[in-house]
């Protein structure tokens, strides 16, 4: 293998590669042996077959899986050589005569860059005082989310808001499966369902009577053996309930586990100071990014920068469609000088990850998506099966990597609190995305279009409020 000639422009390379005629000679002998080492003929032990034989029976095939492998040996071994750290390459062929073959290697290298003393840096951490009003809130939206069910022994028939108990059985048995009769199925009337609404069936019929209905069950159900069937069902309406709203005393507080209303509302306040402190850590990581970005200008790879360029440019494209707005040849230069900075600031991340050894361990990615399939309940093995492979387990230990070198820098950094209402958390934390407000206005890379931050009893009603349909 021989370099015969080198150019070079910013990051970007090629070198004109000459392989030779006895390295082409060796790698198409190495192919031939492998072959024959698989290959069986009448009248010769199995992996004994004559090279000769085996060339006139693949060589065509074998001739150029040769040359592929020559180019990668030389390819490897330029690398080594020259001790270039690339991001990308590509090759094409020039050339191939008796001297052997001839191909250019075009490559962009990964910069490298000094790091900078951030022990000047100093950040905002914004603490929010909770209005005790919000937590009172709060517990007012638990109380009504959660209801309390029983029968209504005045009810006529089924109709929309109640909750009904049923026996579901199919009106044909399935000959080769066990009885699959539901007793005492609850429904709730109105409720999303997996398939079908199938309550819509039950509307007005009255305690005891008997509805037969079919329910088309789409292709990729989670149940292999129902997907893409309609199947026959017989429901009888066994009870009517409805709904009762509890009082917020110590009764309430223990049905949800908690030992009485005082422990509930600390409890409360506990979730909602925690949600206000991720808003606040996000603050601040965006904070933090935005000044390390000041710190570094190195000129970085244009195939990094197009790929990242694409997704500021759709990321763009989805806000301009929220507000009715078009992406101008202005807010894309915006967008390029974004990508530009988020590039750096991720070879800044893994540049700071390997000089301090911070790695993500095999136990954190497996914790994540065990995080992501517990949202998909049926799904657990299908998304463990498309997370099981190199690029999707990069996009799992990219951001917990960037996470952990984020609070390794929150260590080495000056962080001052400030105190805020939560209505100034919110408000800091969605600051207007500047870039379709008369014209284009900078955004710092850290900022991303603002998001819809949810009441903050959300979650919190979520996790005690048993009643969503499944």
């Amino acid at each position: 293998m021989e370099i015969i000639k080198k150019t070079a422009d910013g990051l970007a390379g090629s070198y004109n590669v000459l392989v030779s005629a006895d390295e082409l000679d060796a790698a198409m002998t190495a192919k031939l042996k492998e072959t024959a080492a698989k290959t069986r003929l009448d009248g010769f032990r199995p992996g004994k077959a004559p090279l000769d034989i085996v060339k006139r029976m693949h060589g065509s095939s074998l001739q150029s899986k040769a040359k592929e492998s020559a180019i990668a040996s030389a390819i490897s071994k330029v690398l080594k050589d020259e001790k270039l750290s690339i991001y990308h390459y590509e090759t094409n062929i020039l050339k191939e005569d008796a001297n052997g073959l001839e191909f250019i290697l075009k490559f962009e290298l990964i910069p490298t860059f000094e790091l900078q003393d951030i022990s000047g840096i100093e950040i905002g951490k914004y603490v929010a005082e909770i209005d005790p009003k919000e937590i009172e809130s709060v517990l007012e939206s638990i109380r009504k989310e959660r209801k309390n069910w029983v029968e209504d022994e005045t009810a006529q028939k089924v109709e929309k808001g109640q909750k009904i108990i049923i026996d579901l059985s199919r009106v044909k048995p399935d000959k080769n499966s066990r009885d699959d009769a539901i007793k005492n199925l609850e429904i709730m009337v109105g409720g999303e369902t997996v398939v079908d609404d199938f309550w819509k069936h039950l509307i007005g019929a009255k305690i005891s009577e008997t509805r037969e209905f079919s329910i088309n069950y789409p292709d990729g159900f989670r149940n292999k053996a129902l997907a893409g069937k309609s199947i026959a069902y017989r429901a009888l309406v066994k009870k009517i309930l409805k709904a009762q709203e509890h009082k917020l005393d110590d009764e309430f507080a223990k049905s949800l586990g908690h030992e009485n209303l005082e422990k509930l509302r600390e409890w409360t306040k506990s979730q909602i100071a925690s949600k206000y402190d991720g808003i606040s850590r996000d603050i601040m990581k965006r904070d933090l990014l935005d000044k390390l970005s000041a710190m570094y200008n190195f000129d970085i790879p244009q195939g990094m920068l197009n790929l990242e360029t694409e997704e500021v440019v759709n990321q763009i494209s989805g806000e301009g469609k929220r507000l009715g707005k078009e992406i101008t040849p202005e807010i894309k230069k915006e967008c390029v000088k974004i990508a530009a900075s988020r590039v750096r600031l991720g070879l800044v991340v893994a540049e700071i990850a390997k000089r301090e050894k911070i790695r993500v361990t095999k136990n954190e990615i497996s914790q994540t998506i065990n995080n992501i399939a517990a949202m998909y309940p049926g799904r657990e093995r299908a998304i463990w099966n498309m997370y099981n492979q190199s690029n999707a387990m990069r996009t799992i230990a990219a951001p917990i990597l960037e996470q952990k070198v984020i609070d390794f820098l929150f260590g080495k950094i000056k962080i001052s609190e400030k105190k805020c209402s939560t209505k100034e958390l919110i408000a800091i934390d969605e600051e207007p995305f500047d870039f379709f407000k008369d014209g284009v206005e900078k955004v710092k890379v850290g900022r991303k279009p603002a998001k819809k931050i949810e009441d903050s009893g959300g979650s919190l009603k979520k996790s005690h409020d048993g009643e969503k349909e499944e």
